[in-house]
Order: structure tokens, then C-alpha cells, then sequence
């Protein structure tokens, strides 16, 4: 079937592109974790949600937008480019003025030093934006993905250096980790010559930036729900549990999205420019996208097992022992691996049909049943039961997602496929039948480790069945 080639095709280039770049952070990540403390990448966890936030002001639903589009002519895109521009200085202004007040509610020191690099982070990723859309549009991931490895590279080396030469802090880890947009946005105007779109240049034609949003006016609504859904816990752990257990929990939260960005976020890129060719057959896409998806929850399976099971070895492996204490919050949240990996794919097949206001609908609902569990969450001063409301509403918005997408995308509903799948990203939850909560310390890891060899192994077995029998179903 010509779908499934051009979307293996798709995938292959996307995920060799961002495999070389996730080894590259995972060693940084393991490095730097022995280097600083959890209360400073609590800090900067925390500081960067609301550079993450300005970010999302400059750049929301503008990138598929550009993908989704065909008739953008050189003039059209100068002239979003300049518009891009604009926008990242005005937003970086506003938050150089905004953000001292905000950081003191937080609890945390104001830097004027955290003040100019959040600000050139937020420039640099609204710039970024129709580069890098265009090296989406004509599936040059690759290229994507070498722009990250060189910022990623070079900003590791400069952290390393102010580090260990000038004996820098908190200061080394944020230059590292708030620059990198502009590193990136270096790399992507130098890659983007060679796309159709071409190299973008300023342009008069402030005007067609509006264009691009009649298609993403709702991915942006979208887009502002799901941030404040997914990181006002970030916000509301530091400002009443302290910057030391938001670094356990924003590790942990790393840790539980390897697995998605090793493979959901390697292979969404691919879905959207690939399946938009085929909007005019849904019951294509439709097959094709559960013969992924149940893939995608396979491989979560096995992710799942390992982490809860092995928490505390992959704690100690990928920071070392002063990460111990969030062993219990990472196995919480490993769970719902499977279920996340499987949902967060389901926005590419929205945007390919062009129906972001499903999309939009579908962040709504999504938005009032997280930031629920989380005030609940905060209220019952608990950081574990936050984590069992979380991945507790997560089965919700999976459902409530599949429901709406059979109705306004595919049209034809297959529930046997859906309770397949949905059994199949059901399945970890059964761990928390052996649920307790567990002290480790480093002399039990030899023990620990044999015993994680055996999980994975007896893992790997299980997810091998499940593979199979979900080729049956799903092809």
C-alpha cells in the first residue's frame, strides 16, 4: 500500500534523525545530573515553564500551519518571517518586564543574568519557527535533527567549561539549557535553502501571517489549554513543595517521556506531512494509524514494565544516587507510558485533516480534568497521590480523544481495534496492585540489578507475545 511506504519512509529519516539526538542528551543529561543539584534543575525546571510559556505565545499552531499549506509564495513567507520577528521582540520585552514578579511568588532568587536568557530563548524560538517548519514540510528531519545535535554539543561544552574553569552554578546549567533556540535557530535558517520554501529573508508582507492563522486559530487555543495543563504542576510543586522535590518530580516526569520521544515524538513529524496527502481517504488513515499506534503501545508496554519495576537502578544509572528520592514518583508515573505514547500521536492525524478544533475540543476536556487532579493534588499536600490523580485522568482523556477522532476524523468507528488497543495501554496499571513505598540506598543495587536484568528479560518476552498478537488485530 503506497501509505504505508511513504509513511515508513517518513518514519526511518525522522527517527534517524532524532535518535542521534536523543543519545546525545541522555549522555549530557547523565552527566550534568552528577554535577548539579536537584534543587538547581528545580530552578531551572521551573524558570523555564514560563519561558516555555512566552514561547508557545510566538510560535503556537504556526509550524503546522505552514506544513499544512500550499500556497505560500516567497513573498508570503518574508513576510511571516518578519512577522516572526516582530513578535519575538515584543514577547521578549514584555517578559523581561514580567517575569521578576513571577519568580518571587515562585520563591526564587531573582537573576538578572536567568532574566536576559530567558528572554533571548524566547526570540530566538519565535524566529525559529518557519525555518524549521519548512525543513517539516519536505521531510528533511535529519537536517531538524543535526541543527539539535550541533546546539545541544556546543551548549553542553560551554556549560562544562563555565563549570569546572569559572566554577559557574546554576548560572553554567541555564546558559546550556536557555540558549539552545539560539543555536538551533542558526542551524535551521543555514538547512532551509534547500527546502522549496526556501531561506526565508524580511519581507513586507506582514499580512500573510494572519493567513496562517485561519488554520491554526484553534491548534493555538489548543496549545494554550495543554500548557497550562501539563505544567502548572511544575509551577504549583515548587511554589508549595520546594525546588528540591520539583527536581525529583521533574525528573521523574523526564524519565517517563524517554520512552515518547524515542519513539511517539520521533514519529509524529513523519504523520502529519505523510498522512496529509491521504485526508481524502479516512478509512485509509484510519487503518494505518492503529497499525502504528499499536506498535507504539507495545513498545510502551516494555518501557513501562522496565521503569517501574527498575526505577531505582535507572534513577542511579542516568543521575546517581542523589536522585534516590524520586523513586517512587517515577514508578507512579511509568504506568502510563504505554497510554501517553499512544495519545500523543493522535494529534498528527487531527492536523493532517485539518480539524484542529477537534484538536481544540480535545485540549478542553483534557485541560479541566488535569489542572483538577492537580489542585486536588496540591490540596492533599501529596506529591505521590498528585501522580496517581494524574495518570488516573490520562485514561480519561485517552478515551475522550478516540471518541471524538472516530467521530469527526475517521467517521467509521471499530471498537474492537480501540478496546485492543486500549487494553494494551491498560495493562502496566495492573503493577500498582504491588505498589509500596520503598527506600533505596546504594548498597542494595548489586541485588537490584540482577534483579532488573530478570524484569527486563521477562519484559522483553512479554511485550514479544503481545507484538504478535496484536499483528493479528491490527495488521
Amino acid at each position: 500500500m503506497a501509505i504505508s511506504k511513504d509513511l515508513n519512509k517518513a518514519i526511518i529519516r525522522s527517527i534517524t534523525g532524532k535518535y542521534a539526538l536523543y543519545v546525545i542528551q541522555i549522555l549530557s543529561l547523565i552527566l550534568l545530573s552528577r554535577i548539579f543539584t536537584p534543587e538547581e534543575f528545580g530552578v531551572i525546571a521551573a524558570v523555564q515553564v514560563i519561558a516555555l510559556f512566552f514561547q508557545m505565545v510566538a510560535t503556537s499552531g504556526l509550524a503546522p500551519a505552514v506544513v499544512f499549506h500550499d500556497g505560500l509564495t516567497d513573498d508570503k513567507r518574508d513576510g511571516i518571517f518578519s512577522a516572526s520577528i516582530l513578535i519575538g521582540v515584543v514577547l521578549a520585552i514584555l517578559f523581561a518586564f514580567c517575569s521578576s514578579p513571577f519568580l518571587i511568588w515562585l520563591g526564587i532568587e531573582d537573576s538578572w543574568m536567568l532574566t536576559i536568557l530567558l528572554s533571548i530563548n524566547i526570540l530566538f524560538a519565535s524566529v525559529s519557527m518557519l525555518p524549521v517548519a519548512a525543513l517539516q514540510k519536505d521531510e528533511m528531519f535529519i537536517k531538524v535533527s543535526s541543527a539539535e545535535v550541533i546546539a545541544e554539543l556546543v551548549l553542553l561544552s560551554v556549560c562544562l567549561f563555565l563549570f569546572f574553569y569559572y566554577q559557574w552554578g546554576l548560572e553554567a546549567l541555564a546558559i546550556k539549557i536557555l540558549l539552545t533556540p539560539f543555536l538551533r535557530f542558526v542551524c535551521y535558517f543555514y538547512f532551509s535553502s534547500n527546502t522549496q520554501l526556501g531561506r526565508p529573508r524580511i519581507g513586507k508582507d506582514v499580512g500573510a501571517f494572519g493567513e496562517l492563522y485561519q488554520f491554526a486559530k484553534f491548534q493555538v487555543l489548543f496549545n494554550f489549554l495543554n500548557f497550562f495543563s501539563r505544567n502548572l504542576d511544575t509551577l504549583l510543586v515548587t511554589k508549595y513543595f520546594g525546588t528540591a522535590v520539583v527536581g525529583f518530580y521533574d525528573k521523574s516526569y523526564q524519565l517517563m517521556r524517554y520512552p515518547l520521544q524515542l519513539f511517539t515524538f520521533a514519529i509524529t513529524p513523519a504523520l502529519q506531512p505523510v498522512l496529509t496527502k491521504y485526508k481524502d481517504q479516512p478509512d485509509v488513515v484510519q487503518k494505518e494509524f492503529y497499525r502504528v499506534a499499536s506498535k507504539l503501545a507495545v513498545v510502551g508496554l516494555f518501557a513501562s514494565n522496565v521503569l517501574y519495576w527498575c526505577a531505582a537502578d535507572v534513577l542511579f544509572i542516568m543521575f546517581g544516587d542523589q536522585w534516590f528520592g524520586a523513586t517512587d514518583i517515577l514508578k507512579v508515573l511509568a504506568v502510563s507510558i504505554p497510554l501517553q505514547m499512544v495519545l500523543s500521536s493522535t494529534g498528527g492525524i487531527y492536523q493532517a485533516f485539518g480539524d484542529t478544533k477537534s484538536l481544540f475540543i480535545c485540549g478542553v476536556f483534557s485541560s479541566v480534568v488535569n489542572v483538577s487532579a492537580i489542585v486536588i493534588g496540591i490540596a492533599m499536600n501529596d506529591i505521590l497521590w498528585l501522580c496517581f490523580l494524574l495518570i488516573g485522568v490520562f485514561i480519561l482523556n485517552f478515551i475522550q480523544c478516540f471518541w471524538l477522532m472516530h467521530k469527526s476524523v475517521f467517521i467509521a468507528v471499530q471498537p474492537i481495534k480501540f478496546l485492543c488497543l486500549l487494553t494494551l495501554c491498560l495493562l502496566p496499571y495492573c503493577n500498582l496492585f504491588f505498589f509500596s513505598v520503598s527506600d533505596v540506598y546504594p548498597d542494595q543495587l548489586l541485588t537490584s540489578f540482577m534483579d532488573a536484568s530478570f524484569v527486563t528479560c521477562i519484559s522483553i518476552a512479554f511485550s514479544a507475545v503481545f507484538f504478535f498478537m496484536s499483528k493479528k488485530v491490527f495488521g
